[in-house]
């Protein structure tokens, strides 16, 4: 009975992450959707437990038997919903990533009556069926590609969040090795549970230094990091503003300009991956800073950006073009850290006028 106590005890905290997520506006409401739907099968799959163990108690062997049966059917669903969470990476993949679920499903239900999943030995006792083990492959195929989403959402972590992401997948997949070697061991689903909160909580404190709407970081991040760069430090520093959104903004609306945004943090963030931290510090303006990194290994990024946009807006309807301005300092200079943006900030500028002589536009429309 304790063990149904500690099942009732993770179901009433994840009933409470349920209403949490509900009232959240920090987490993307996609994200949301997918945690909540985690949530609710993680319950699922709790109760299932909780009830087969009352089950056996008390002999109610159909009942035992439904339990099982369901449990098994959503074992591949929780992995696959938290990977749903970063389902941008997937794409038209996401489908046919849920065939392997289905198919389980179909086998879970049906193994009342062919045995593959389980039965019901001497006595009534439980025994895994000959395809057992391909449930749980499909459910540790799935946090396999969870593992690999929320690395590619975060690749640019730094080290400690890496360690707290890589724990919380970590413990989750244990919990479900453990289970597949030990049979008397249920810890799949109060790991997953336990691990899954904290999947949440980590979304929660990412929100907090990433742009909602670019997936770069955000000012906060930008002010909290650059408060930690000493004076003696080596770093380059570029700072990016968006040619043109104000018009993109009054003619075509404001859906085209966040398009404009987002396209524009994605080239910056794609160009100085391994090179420098991104970060969205204005409506337009976005900066980079590149620690220990010098600044001829930045211009060879610079340019391969500015070709990447060039050859994006020939191929769509929206003009892809920044403005930016680079600064550099070297170790042991005495510079403050402001003075040195201010001077990437003057070379931004003076590159932004360049481009409207060069146009013919009105500056006054940026």
């Amino acid at each position: 009975m304790a063990v149904i106590y500690g099942y009732i005890l993770i179901i009433i905290a994840l009933l409470f992450a349920m209403n949490l997520a509900g009232r959240s506006r920090y987490v993307n409401k996609y994200k949301n959707r997918f945690f909540l739907a985690a949530v609710l099968v993680n319950i699922v799959l709790l109760a299932t437990e909780a009830t087969r163990e009352f089950s056996q108690i008390y002999g109610f062997t159909d009942f035992y038997i439904f339990s099982k049966s369901v449990n098994f059917a959503f074992a591949p669903l929780l992995p696959y919903s938290i990977m749903l969470m970063n389902r941008k990476h997937w794409g038209k993949k996401e489908k046919l990533l849920g065939l392997p679920a289905v198919g389980i499903i179909v086998l879970s239900l049906s193994s009342r009556w062919t045995e593959w999943m389980f039965y019901l030995g001497d006595g009534g006792a439980y025994c895994r069926g000959p395809l057992y083990k391909l449930g749980l492959l499909v459910s540790i195929g799935y946090f396999i590609l969870l593992v690999v989403t929320a690395f590619r959402e975060y690749r640019d972590t730094d080290f400690g969040e890496r360690i707290y992401l890589s724990f919380i997948l970590s413990v989750s997949i244990f919990g479900v090795v453990l289970q597949v070697f030990v049979e008397k061991i249920s810890s799949m689903w109060t790991t997953c549970g336990v691990c899954l909160l904290l999947y949440y909580t980590f979304e929660l404190e990412m929100r907090h230094k990433y742009d909602i709407l670019t997936g770069v970081r955000n000012r906060i991040a930008f002010d909290s990091y650059k408060e930690s760069l000493g004076k003696g430090a080596e770093f380059t520093l570029v700072l990016f503003d968006i040619n043109g959104l104000k018009p993109t903004n009054d003619l075509r609306g404001h859906v085209q300009g966040d398009k404009l945004i987002m396209q524009i943090a994605r080239l910056i963030a794609n160009h100085f991956y391994g090179i420098g931290r991104v970060y969205r510090i204005g409506g337009d303006e976005f900066c980079v800073i590149c620690d220990g990194v010098g600044a001829d290994k930045v211009r060879v990024a610079l340019n391969n950006l500015e070709y990447a946009a060039a050859r994006m807006s020939r191929s769509d309807e929206l003009e892809y073009s920044v403005s930016y301005g680079l600064s550099h300092h070297g170790e042991g200079d005495a510079r403050e850290f402001c003075e040195v943006f201010h001077e990437a900030d003057e070379k931004m500028y003076q590159m932004k006028g360049e481009y409207y002589q060069r146009t013919g536009k009105d500056r006054r429309r940026r």
